[in-house]
C-alpha cells in the first residue's frame, strides 16, 4: 500500500510559487484543448520542440497519452495527441450534510462511475451513544453498506461546463446539473434584508436579530459529542464499501485507481467541519479520517475542503486553460471559495486559503462561530437566510417551513427558500436578496485582491439561487470594472455543481501522480 497522502502540504504543493514541470504543463494543456499536436504544445507550454518531444514520447510509453491521427497543414501533417481517460483513475468522495456522493473520475475530468448515499448515519449514531450504554455484550453500530440501492453507473459523464467569454454586465450564462436549479436572470432590488442589515431603501427586515451565537429552532448545538469508537468503525466501513461498489459497477480494472480522495465541509487537514454540519464525523480530524480510512480501504487518501476541491473539479470538467485564473463560489451548509491559479488549488501556510465566509463586512457586526466579527458567513450565510426565514412567520409559510419541527439540513431548508422565492414570494425573495448584495460585496473584494477574470459559483446553494446571486454579483462588479478597472470579470454557475467537489477531490489526488 502505497504511503497515505493527506499530511500538511509540502513547501512545493500547489499555491507555494512552484511553477510546473513539463510532464504536468503538457498534459494540463492536452486536457484543457482535448488534443494538440507537438508544435501547438511548444507555443502553448513554452517549452522547446526537443523538451516536448521528450517529454510526450514519455507519456506515451507510460500510456498517459495517446496518438489519434494528423491534421492537415500547409507542410507536413502534423501527428494529434489526446489523454487517455482510463489511464488513471480516483476515487472522490464528497461528505455532505444530506448525501455521500462517490465518484469514479479519469485524468480528463469526466465521471466513470457514479455513487450516491443519503447521509442518514450522523444523528441516529449520536443518539444512540447518549442513549446507549454498552456493555461487554451489546452489539456494534452496524451500518449496513447496502442500505440504499447501488447507483453507480458506468459511463455517466458530468457534462463539460465551457468556459463562456467576457461576460455582459448584468447576465451570465445559464445552466447547472442540479435539478431546480436557476440561471442568471434580471433581479429588483429587496424592500427588506437579513437580521441586523438594512437595505438599500432602509427598509428593515421583518425577522427578529441574529445573533453569532444562535443556532437554528431545533437544531442541536455544537456540543463536544464524540462518536464512540463503534460508530466510528461503522462509518469507515460503510464509506469503505460504497468505495468497493463504486469500482465493481464501473468495469474498469481497479489496479488503475491510484487513490482517494476524500472532501468535507472543513480544513484540508488539522481541523474538523463544522459539528452540526456533519455529526457522523464528530470530533474527527482531517489527518485522522485520511489515515483511518486509508488503513481501511488499503487505498492512499487525499484529504481537501469542498470549496476548494470544486474549485479544482471546475478546472478538470469545464477545462478551463491552465493559465487562467479563477475562483469557486461554493455554497452547501455554510460559504466558501476555491481558488485556481496556474491549475494549481492555492490552499496557503495553513491550508486555509480561500476562507471566503470569513471576509469581514461589518467591523462591528455580530459575532461568528469562528471567533471574529461581522463575517460574511455570520451576516449573509445560508444558515442566516434560513435562520431568518424559520424566524418570519410569513417567510416559513412561503417556503413550506415548520419552525416547530427540527430542521431538515441548512441547504434543504435554503433550497426550499430559494424555490419559494423563484415562485415569487416576496419575503423568501427579499432575504436571498439581501444576502446577495453581501456575497457581491465580498465577491468584488475577492477579485480586487486576486485579479481574477472568472468566478464560478457552485454548491447546491449557488445552483437554487444563482438567479439572485448571479445577477447581484455582477451588477456590482460592473461601476468599478468599466471605469476604472477596465476588465471583464466573467460570473457563472457551474454546470456540474451536483459533483464539482467529488471529482475535484479525484483530480487531485491524479494531480499528485502527475509530478512524480
Amino acid at each position: 500500500m502505497r504511503e497515505a497522502v493527506g499530511a500538511p502540504a509540502p513547501a512545493s504543493r500547489p499555491g507555494r510559487g512552484r511553477r510546473p514541470g513539463a510532464r504536468e504543463s503538457i498534459l494540463d494543456a492536452i486536457r484543457a484543448a482535448e488534443e494538440l499536436s507537438r508544435v501547438e504544445l511548444a507555443k502553448i507550454t513554452g517549452l522547446t520542440e526537443a523538451a516536448v518531444s521528450m517529454t510526450v514520447r514519455r507519456l506515451i510509453e507510460e500510456g498517459l497519452v495517446v496518438e489519434t491521427g494528423r491534421t492537415p497543414t500547409g507542410g507536413k501533417p502534423r501527428t494529434l495527441l489526446r489523454l487517455d481517460p482510463a489511464a488513471r483513475l480516483a476515487v472522490g468522495v464528497h461528505l455532505d450534510e444530506d448525501a455521500t456522493t462517490y465518484v469514479l473520475t479519469g485524468q480528463t475530468g469526466g465521471v466513470i462511475s457514479r455513487l450516491a448515499r443519503p447521509t442518514p448515519l450522523g444523528a441516529a449514531l449520536l443518539a444512540t451513544s447518549r442513549s446507549a450504554k454498552p456493555g461487554p455484550d451489546a452489539p456494534t453500530a452496524a451500518v449496513p453498506a447496502a442500505a440504499v440501492p447501488a447507483a453507480a453507473v458506468p459511463g455517466a459523464a458530468v457534462p463539460g461546463a465551457a468556459v463562456p467569454g467576457a461576460a455582459v454586465p448584468g447576465t451570465a450564462v445559464p445552466g447547472t446539473a442540479v435539478p431546480g436549479a436557476d440561471s442568471f436572470t434580471a433581479s429588483s432590488s429587496a424592500s427588506s434584508s437579513l437580521p441586523g442589515s438594512t437595505s438599500s431603501g432602509g427598509d428593515a427586515s421583518p425577522s427578529s436579530a441574529l445573533s453569532g451565537s444562535d443556532t437554528l429552532p431545533g437544531d442541536a448545538s455544537s456540543n463536544g459529542d464524540v462518536l464512540p469508537g463503534d460508530a466510528q468503525d461503522a462509518v469507515l466501513s460503510a464509506l469503505s464499501a460504497d468505495i468497493d461498489v463504486l469500482l465493481a459497477g464501473s468495469g474498469v480494472d481497479p489496479a488503475r485507481c491510484l487513490g482517494v480522495g476524500i472532501v468535507w465541509p472543513g480544513p484540508h487537514s488539522g481541523g474538523t467541519p463544522a459539528d452540526d454540519l456533519l455529526p457522523h464525523l464528530r470530533g474527527w480530524h482531517g489527518d485522522e479520517l485520511g489515515r483511518r480510512l486509508s488503513e481501511t480501504t488499503g487505498w492512499p487518501v487525499l484529504v481537501e475542503n469542498d470549496a476548494t476541491a470544486a474549485a479544482v473539479g471546475e478546472y478538470w470538467v469545464a477545462r478551463v486553460g491552465p493559465d487562467r485564473a479563477f475562483a469557486a463560489l461554493y455554497m452547501g451548509g455554510g460559504i466558501g471559495a476555491g481558488i485556481v491559479i496556474e491549475g494549481r488549488a492555492m490552499r496557503g501556510s495553513h491550508a486555509s486559503a480561500g476562507e471566503f465566509g470569513h471576509l469581514c463586512l461589518e467591523v462591528f457586526g455580530p459575532e461568528c462561530w469562528c471567533g471574529s466579527r461581522g463575517c460574511l458567513e455570520v451576516l449573509a450565510g445560508p444558515r442566516t437566510v434560513v435562520t431568518a426565514a424559520r424566524a418570519d412567520r410569513v417567510a416559513a409559510a412561503e417556503a413550506g417551513l415548520d419552525p416547530a419541527q427540527p430542521i431538515r439540513s441548512v441547504a434543504a431548508d435554503f433550497g426550499a427558500v430559494a424555490r419559494a422565492a423563484r415562485a415569487g414570494a416576496p419575503h423568501c425573495r427579499a432575504l436571498l436578496e439581501s444576502s446577495a448584495r453581501y456575497v457581491a460585496a465580498a465577491t468584488e473584494s475577492m477579485v480586487n485582491l486576486l485579479d481574477i477574470d472568472l468566478v464560478v459559483l457552485t454548491g447546491p446553494g449557488f445552483a437554487a439561487a444563482s438567479a439572485i446571486y448571479g445577477p447581484a454579483i455582477t451588477r456590482r462588479l460592473a461601476p468599478a470594472d468599466s471605469r476604472t478597472w477596465h476588465r471583464d470579470v466573467t460570473v457563472t454557475v457551474s454546470l456540474a455543481a451536483a459533483t464539482a467537489s467529488a471529482t475535484g477531490a479525484a483530480a487531485l489526488v491524479l494531480q499528485s501522480h502527475l509530478r512524480a
